[in-house]
């Protein structure tokens, strides 16, 4: 068996696998899903669930067909649809006496770590409880500028709040097909640019596509998680998938010895600034996983809190990022101090780093 009953499966859910037609919600569908994680959840197995489709649902709800809605529209829809779309996953579990729970997330949520453990906590006492978490973007508040994507990035800051390494990625292709779309790939050990050229646009009914699913998964392979990639409108898919590996695409995990708080600080979607560095700097954090001293910072880019995560880089590359122990107003005017005058800072002063090293985390550009 290729999965794990160790560990929680994500089954994420693309807003083109749940509707049909005109954009309705395909009950049919979910109810297929729903009967196959029911199936595996009998027999041991932990799941969660991040779906998309509530403008959908909620386009269906008041009879709203132009898709092509401002934000505030969008938003409005939402609220109606998660209602909606929640009923029906209810329906559809209750037949099977399974419990749910809805969770709504924007990136507020996990772009401050207290945030984030908060986000951890609830989710994994709803797993306690037995109960199955169906966790969306709250489009209501979600904004252009920090929306998920269709939920594929959120799906991997969910792995990382609930320690899954299994996530599986049910869109309306059969899996990674080849550039001449003539068949399937069934397994990627590693994702590259030669991988990335296979991804195409996105689907009208969605907002991610290819693209954005290859991203979300070479950083939850990176991160030591396996995926899959599988048409989530064939019936039983699920238990195809547990049946035989090469259904769909399965994309191996790579090794890593990142601890969650370093995967987090990796997958947070925007850093609040940025600093650049020098040379020695860059040494001292590369080969040898020191602090970050002010000494080393030649400039910042935007303002940020103390606690608050920060962007590394040098020579315009991002190399690491790491939690401030200096807000960058107080930063802005010691790196305008001449070295000497650092140097004679007294203990108790103010930090000699702006990053203590059990506080970064190196990024390993390929």
């Amino acid at each position: 068996m290729i999965f794990s009953k160790e560990k929680p499966i994500i089954i994420k859910i693309g807003s083109a696998v749940l509707t049909k037609g005109k954009g309705q919600i395909d009950e049919n569908v979910i109810k297929n899903i729903c009967d196959n994680i029911a199936k595996h959840k009998a027999q041991g197995y932990t799941f969660a669930i991040v779906s998309s489709g509530a403008i959908h649902a909620g386009m269906e709800v008041v009879h709203q067909q132009n898709r092509k809605l401002k934000l505030r529209k969008q938003q409005a829809l939402a609220a109606i649809g998660q209602v909606h779309l929640m009923q029906i996953y209810k329906k559809y579990f209750l037949k099977h006496k399974i419990n749910i729970g809805q969770i709504l997330l924007s990136h507020e949520d996990f772009k401050h770590r207290d945030s984030f453990l908060n986000t951890r906590s609830t989710l994994s006492q709803l797993l306690d409880l037995n109960i199955i978490p169906v966790i969306n973007e709250n489009d209501t508040v979600s904004t252009e500028e920090i929306k998920f994507g269709d939920n594929d990035r959120l799906s991997v800051l969910i792995a990382n709040a609930i320690e899954s390494d299994q996530i599986i990625f049910l869109s309306t292709t059969d899996g990674l097909m080849n550039l001449n779309k003539k068949e399937k790939i069934d397994r990627v050990d590693k994702i590259d640019d030669s991988i990335f050229a296979m991804a195409k646009g996105g689907n009208a009914m969605g907002s991610g596509g290819m693209g954005s699913k290859l991203i979300a998964i070479d950083t939850l392979n990176k991160a030591g998680k396996n995926a899959w990639l599988a048409n989530g409108k064939v019936k039983h898919i699920l238990n195809k998938l547990f049946k035989n590996e090469n259904f769909g695409t399965f994309f191996k995990a790579r090794t890593t010895n990142k601890k969650s708080k370093q995967l987090w600080m990796l997958q947070n979607l925007k850093p609040h600034g940025s600093v650049y560095i020098d040379s020695g700097a860059n040494n001292a954090l590369s080969k040898k996983k020191a602090s970050l001293l002010i000494q080393g910072i030649t400039k910042l880019d935007k303002t940020w809190e103390v606690g608050q995560l920060v962007s590394i880089l040098y020579e315009k590359v991002e190399i690491a990022r790491g939690m401030a122990r200096i807000n960058s107003k107080t930063l802005n005017k010691l790196i305008e101090k001449d070295k000497e005058a650092l140097n004679q800072l007294k203990d108790g002063d103010l930090p000699k780093f702006l990053i203590h090293r059990d506080d970064i985390v190196i990024i390993e550009n390929e």
